[in-house]
């Protein structure tokens, strides 16, 4: 599902997963289940606890600037993935369907740990980002 419960699930995901790090940043678009009261406060909330326990990492969101789907590398590889394995399918079920979208990130996965490249490689290699005016958003918030 695309909504804030989903988004709180998959950064609890992410906490356990990476929970030896200091820090944890997420990059966010300006979708409304990112940008959310209940995920804002939750997010304060969990920090709070986490600085309190005295463990695991802290959660920061970082926003991407508006009207900027080129710099979230996650928007290409979910476009390839239902380009591959849902448009003109055919499946059976939802569970077959779950499995090939499964199998599509295991062989990709798989492909790039093998054969290692930098995303993003054409707009990393300007200086884009060196002048804070040209990332502006009116999105923008600071957490």
């Amino acid at each position: 599902a695309k909504n804030s419960s989903s988004m709180i699930d998959l950064i609890e995901i992410l906490y356990n997963q990476n929970y030896q790090k200091r820090k944890i940043y997420i990059t966010w678009d300006a979708a409304s289940w990112h940008i959310s009261n209940e995920l804002v406060e939750w997010l304060d909330e969990f920090n709070a606890a986490t600085i309190n326990f005295g463990e695991g990492p802290i959660i920061e969101f970082i926003p991407l600037p508006s009207n900027s789907q080129f710099l979230n590398i996650i928007e290409s590889v979910f476009s390839h993935m239902k380009k591959a394995v849902i448009h003109n399918s055919n499946y059976q079920s939802e569970e077959e369907m779950k499995v090939a979208i499964s199998m599509y990130f295991k062989e990709r996965n798989y492909y790039f740990k093998e054969n290692p490249k930098r995303a993003g490689k054409k707009i990393w290699e300007i200086d884009f980002f060196k002048n804070y005016e040209n990332i502006k958003s009116g999105n923008y918030k600071k957490w």
